[in-house]
């Protein structure tokens, strides 16, 4: 670390506490006499629920919301076992039997290590 880039970053880190920070300490002008009650705390109860309870609830839902189609999805590969889907031939023609068999063997000799594909 340069010298230049070490002091950059010994000024920026006590100048961003003061800035982010330095409102929050800032005195209430108005002062608490003028109506700002903040009435009564949260309980342990209620500071747990809503911090940890309710976080964990909408994190579980979203979960179940990615896992739950997967879980319930149809077959799968497995690795041990055979294949037992019906095979798929992506962008080929629509009767791809009949398509193999009148395929005709062409003349042209393609790829290899030369690269002329």
């Amino acid at each position: 670390m340069t010298r230049r880039s070490l002091c950059s970053a010994v000024l920026a880190a006590p100048l961003t506490v003061l800035l982010t920070a330095g409102p929050a300490l800032a005195a209430n002008p108005v002062g608490p006499s003028e109506g700002a009650n903040p009435g009564s705390g949260l309980s342990i109860g209620a500071t747990i629920a809503l911090y940890v309870i309710v976080p964990a609830l909408i994190m579980g839902g979203i979960a179940a919301l990615v896992w739950l189609p997967g879980m319930v999805g149809g077959t799968r590969y497995r690795p041990a076992r055979g294949w037992d889907a019906e095979p798929v031939w992506f962008a080929g023609p629509p009767e791809p039997v009949k398509a193999v068999a009148s395929a005709q063997v062409g003349t042209d000799v393609r790829g290899g290590a030369s690269g002329s594909w």
